[in-house]
């Protein structure tokens, strides 16, 4: 999970509260990569003649379209939910590991890393009883409204936590098999290149990853709803 899921995430799980609305997300997800994965692309083939061989400053330079969207993202809103601190600590990892790294290539591979520690943080929220998803979903569900947050929490315990648990445990595996894949493109493509393609990559996969989780989780709390 990354800074490229906040627009799609928000359009389809607050869609889905209501009525998911396919041809809505699916412009989300457009303007997220065109935002977040063809504008660094372009910026960065435009900038990399200007500079030495293996320089950083043209990832950093392109770094500013996510950022932008993401500040964007939070005007909209107005707030900061669980998927845009995820996005938060992507783009801060991002232009750590190429600072650190002082070497194009290097970055990409240390930047592609993000996704374990995400995995990481995923695998033992559900551990200790305590899975990210359940948080990221009754932010969307029921926002900052106590009685919301309530009856949210009352069917979740019916449930007894299976279902978060599960939902955790799949987003912690998919992320870090993203991250694996990150690793693989970052080793073989060119910078731009990797750039354009690990953000479609990543777009959809955690866009597939959503629109199932939207699906289990209400078919799972219905079950235990009905059940109670």
């Amino acid at each position: 999970m990354s800074e490229v899921l906040v627009p799609a995430a928000e359009e389809a799980v607050v869609g889905e509260r209501q009525q998911f609305d396919p041809k809505s997300a699916l412009r989300s997800v457009g303007l997220s990569i065109f935002v977040n994965g063809v504008l660094p692309f372009a910026l960065y083939k435009i900038l990399a003649p200007h500079f030495p061989n293996g320089s950083i400053l043209p990832l950093l330079y392109a770094s500013v379209f996510p950022i932008i969207g993401l500040t964007v993202g939070f005007l909209r809103t107005r707030v900061v939910d669980a998927i845009a601190i995820f996005a938060i600590f992507g783009i801060a990892y991002s232009l750590a590991t190429t600072l650190l790294a002082g070497e194009v290539h290097l970055a990409l591979i240390l930047g592609a890393t993000q996704g374990f520690v995400i995995a990481a943080v995923f695998f033992v929220s559900a551990a200790i009883g305590k899975p990210v998803m359940y948080f990221m979903v009754r932010q969307f569900v029921a926002g900052t409204d106590i009685e919301r947050r309530a009856r949210f929490a009352a069917v979740a315990d019916a449930d007894r936590g299976r279902t978060f648990f599960v939902a955790t445990m799949v987003w912690a595996a998919g992320i870090a098999l993203l991250s694996l894949l990150a690793l693989g493109l970052a080793f073989t493509l060119p910078p731009a290149t990797y750039l354009l393609v690990n953000n479609i990559v990543n777009t959809s996969v955690n866009v597939i990853l959503l629109v199932w989780t939207i699906r289990f989780v209400r078919g799972r709390l219905a079950l235990a709803t009905a059940g109670a």
